[in-house]
């Protein structure tokens, strides 16, 4: 069924405005339509059938947006104000209603809601016009911002382990901090405060916060307060509010009370659309975490899908199940990659058979080393840090060379010699 309609005026327009009116009473939008009928065209939208992707259809074109503050559509019109501020932060929003004794009630909804004006039915229209006209001042000023010059998007790589205790958090914390560019002291200590941010690990994995743990890090702020400030978050927040490896990683992990990542929240894609503007890498622990607590624009945004298997047979089970969650979801594409760690060619069925069996690209094997990554870790270090040349550390360069994020001044390096520095530069060379 057809919800949208456009209420044209009568009279002729004067400011050539389009305003889009959210309400559930096509009536309502009529009577606007016809006290504005000298200053605007109002394209009434049904407020019942909002939906983020009919968002993106409908606000194109449209300046201001209104909502319905009647008595009976006050709180759907609350709500829908909040999904829209998420979306879209700088539209501006205003309330339509009455100020009359009986029916002021949605005046003070609106302006709790956030909305920057309310629309009086019962004002004259000279009142109307000007604060219409304040309004679309306001939006003019805020549509015009100074121009910056055009930044490449970041690279989502999302690291989903087939199950937990596979190793996931070990291998994105390793890769995280190898991935970061390779700075001297001097350029480090001069780049503290002026460089802008390149890399981020969320840890997101199960249980929680064991990435922040190898890494040594902690902080206050936390993936839940970044989905609740989604539209705030800017490199200046990044800098203050969130721990940093001495690599430079930033980190955003999970609260350990909160074990939800909320699957459906509007505010999930928002962020992760603000993170890919600001890093160039965004790096994403879900070890351990089933495929349907993972957000779908999550999913959706992702460059790359890394799937963490071993040889054992559980976890080969739990693949399998993983790879049919991601296509009920249509994330099953060539985007996904196969990691099998812990290898052993003697174990009765390689890694070359598991990725034929699952039709999938094997990007690395990485030796088990377990001994030795726990051991690094129970001295609060990396393993690069103590056994620089260990096979565990040389088997992630297929990785590495997929999340370098060039932002050393090395272009002109010799490929080898680029690959030395991403993988640790002169600590390789032994004594």
């Amino acid at each position: 069924m057809q919800t949208t309609a456009s209420i044209v005026p009568l009279g002729k327009l004067e400011l050539g405005v389009n305003l889009l009116f959210y309400s559930p009473d096509e009536k309502r939008a009529q009577r606007l339509s016809a006290r504005l009928r000298n200053l605007a065209t109002v394209h009434w939208e049904n407020s019942r059938s909002f939906s983020p992707q009919s968002w993106v259809q409908q606000r194109s074109g449209h300046r201001l947006v209104l909502l319905d503050y009647a008595y009976d559509a006050a709180d759907a019109s609350t709500a829908l104000a909040h999904q829209i501020s998420v979306l879209t932060p700088d539209i501006p929003l205003l309330g339509v209603g009455s100020t009359a004794a009986d029916r002021a009630a949605g005046v003070l909804a609106a302006l709790r809601a956030g909305v920057r004006d309310f629309i009086d039915m019962d004002a004259t229209d000279e009142e109307i016009r000007t604060l219409l006209n304040h309004a679309l001042q306001q939006e003019a000023e805020v549509r015009t911002p100074p121009v910056a010059a055009p930044r490449k998007r970041g690279k989502l790589v999302i690291l989903l382990g087939a199950r937990p205790g596979i190793g996931t958090s070990t291998l994105a914390a390793h890769l995280g901090v190898l991935a970061m560019p390779t700075d001297t002291a001097e350029e480090a200590a001069a780049a503290a405060e002026t460089r802008a941010p390149q890399a981020l690990l969320l840890d997101l994995g199960q249980p929680g916060g064991d990435a922040a743990l190898y890494l040594g890090v902690a902080g206050d702020f936390h993936y839940g307060d970044a989905l609740r400030h989604a539209n705030r978050i800017d490199p200046t927040l990044i800098r203050t509010a969130l721990p940093h490896h001495p690599s430079h990683l930033a980190v955003l992990s999970q609260a350990h009370d909160v074990p939800e990542l909320g699957i459906d929240a509007i505010e999930t894609g928002v962020l992760i659309d603000r993170l890919l503007d600001i890093f160039s890498l965004v790096l994403c622990d879900l070890g351990g975490r089933p495929c349907q607590q993972i957000p779908s624009s999550m999913l959706h945004a992702a460059h790359e899908i890394w799937l963490v298997a071993d040889q054992g047979i559980a976890s080969v089970v739990s693949l399998d199940a993983c790879l049919r969650q991601l296509e009920l979801r249509h994330a099953r594409d060539q985007r996904v990659s196969l990691i099998i760690n812990r290898n052993d060619e003697e174990c009765g069925i390689t890694a070359r058979q598991i990725a034929e069996r699952f039709e999938l690209p094997l990007l690395a094997t990485l030796p088990d080393r377990a001994r030795v990554l726990r051991s690094s870790a129970n001295q609060g270090m990396l393993l690069q840090q103590v056994a620089p040349h260990d096979p565990y550390i040389r088997a992630l360069g297929p990785l590495l060379a997929k999340l370098h994020i060039g932002a050393r001044h090395d272009a002109d390096l010799p490929g080898w010699k680029k690959l030395l520095l991403r993988t640790g530069g002169f600590r390789w060379k032994t004594p």
